[in-house]
């Protein structure tokens, strides 16, 4: 009862805060998705996550409405996810602790801002809690414990087409459970059963691509491309010791913002990773200390691995990556509140990590509510501009999606591009930009549309130049 009324009250309040729009240029690609799947025209980027485009579908039938359908998928998955943890920690806690250390989780800035974003983050997490609940599962039969090794096995392969990151965390933490006692036996139907589970996603997605080997053309051609980008993956950047140690300062100062009650200035990043290690490391012993450790800890020692396949292959100053750890906040409570006996003095240290933990969120989740950059500025120049030709990488996808009759085109980069991007300027047209500088040549800002980067951190600052006659000179 506890759990029902939990997912009915946190999905109707992340319903309630959910963001109106698609804040992100993958959002955009899933809004395409839902009218036509195609991963060859990133409608959405391969690998696709079909899981979450058919969990789109089904709600987007009901509300004909590209970024309310999305965003309700997330709230509705926020609310799965806090009440699934909550049956999953009453197993090692009484229902009082069990209910905060719900409630904190699901109310802290990074888990209810993700329940309100067209993204496929918080419904990845569905699998996540799912499959710890269902592996944690006491079977007294050979045949019950053969159901639990199948239905792990198929939320392990289905999660692969929800969101692939985290479906490392769950083999992962699935392996470390299951050490020192495997049988051959197992492991087999185990496997049989995650197989299953991809190629209840992956045959539909092939087929809706035009064949197997499209998909994968296109799926293997995004990871080269992904890998080999500097800046975003260690495959894609020259080495170095010094390279490799800002990197690693940067992973650490971008979790500890994912879960600080303020924000952590980026211009000393080796202040921040301290910040930053300060605010995580407490959270992660009360975990292991905490009632639910048989589960904590091997879910910690996955989540060390999955960050660092997040430091080797992903953007490390994207905030949601680190939602899986939101976990290891709950858990955290128990062990926290084992600290004091008195029922006083209890009840102060847990508004004191409510008052840390959740009172940041009430200045946050507002944002949600407002016109994003990206959106904010295609409106402004939709409504100044109109005729305007807009060189812009950042606004390239929304614009497909919010001023598909304009003409948005990529930056220019090379001397061609750039002997367009003149012909541009000479043919008296409005020519627009996100860049404050093209081919050497300077804008002059016109607008700036801002938000807090904490509630989404790409996109979130959009400004608009203007290039011409009166709007530069040559540099």
């Amino acid at each position: 009862m506890t759990a029902a009324s939990l997912f009915l009250g946190l999905a109707a309040l992340f319903a309630f805060t959910r963001s109106h729009w698609l804040d992100d240029w993958d959002s955009v690609n899933f809004a395409f998705g839902l009218d036509d799947f195609d991963v060859t025209k990133h409608w959405p980027h391969p690998p696709g996550f079909p899981v979450y485009i058919a969990a789109g579908k089904l709600v987007y039938r009901v509300i004909a409405d590209h970024a309310a359908a999305l965003t309700l998928v997330s709230a509705l998955s926020g609310g799965a996810v806090a009440s699934m943890f909550y049956v999953l920690e009453r197993r090692h806690s009484d229902w009082p602790i069990a209910l905060c250390a719900t409630l904190i989780m699901a109310l802290s800035p990074l888990f209810w801002l993700q329940s309100g974003l067209a993204l496929t983050d918080m419904f990845g997490m569905v699998f996540v809690v799912a499959f710890l609940l269902v592996e944690g599962t006491t079977t007294t039969t050979p045949r019950g414990a053969l159901a639990r090794r199948v239905a792990c096995g198929l939320i392990a392969g289905l999660s692969l087409g929800a969101r692939p990151h985290i479906t490392l965390l769950i083999v992962l933490y699935w392996c470390f459970r299951a050490s020192g006692h495997v049988d051959e036996r197992h492991v087999l139907s185990a496997v049989l059963a995650f197989a299953a589970g991809i190629a209840a996603w992956l045959i539909p997605a092939c087929l809706a691509t035009g064949g197997a080997q499209i998909y994968w053309t296109a799926t293997v051609g995004q990871f080269e491309w992904r890998f080999g980008r500097p800046g975003v993956s260690v495959l894609g950047t020259p080495i170095t010791g010094q390279y490799l140690f800002a990197r690693a300062l940067a992973l650490i100062g971008s979790l500890g913002q994912a879960f600080a009650p303020m924000h952590l200035t980026t211009s000393h990043i080796a202040r921040r990773a301290a910040l930053g290690l300060l605010i995580v490391v407490p959270y992660v012993v009360f975990a292991w200390r905490g009632a639910s450790k048989s589960i904590a800890r091997p879910y910690l020692i996955a989540s060390a691995v999955y960050l660092l396949m997040l430091f080797i292959l992903l953007p490390v100053r994207h905030l949601r990556y680190f939602l899986p750890l939101s976990l290891v906040v709950g858990w955290s409570v128990s062990g926290y509140l084992a600290l004091f006996h008195r029922p006083m003095v209890r009840a102060l240290a847990l508004a004191a990590l409510a008052a840390v933990t959740v009172l940041p969120s009430f200045f946050l989740v507002g944002g949600l509510g407002k016109v994003p950059p990206p959106v904010a500025g295609l409106a402004w120049v939709k409504a100044n501009h109109p005729a305007a030709m807009l060189y812009s990488d950042s606004l390239r996808r929304h614009a497909d999606f919010y001023w598909p009759e304009g003409e948005t085109v990529s930056e220019p980069k090379t001397e061609a591009d750039c002997d367009q991007f003149r012909k541009s300027l000479a043919s008296g047209r409005p020519v627009l930009s996100t860049n404050s500088k093209l081919c050497g040549i300077d804008g002059t800002k016109l607008v700036e549309f801002k938000r807090d980067a904490r509630i989404h951190d790409k996109h979130h600052t959009i400004p608009i130049f203007e290039y011409g006659k009166s709007a530069g000179h040559a540099g």
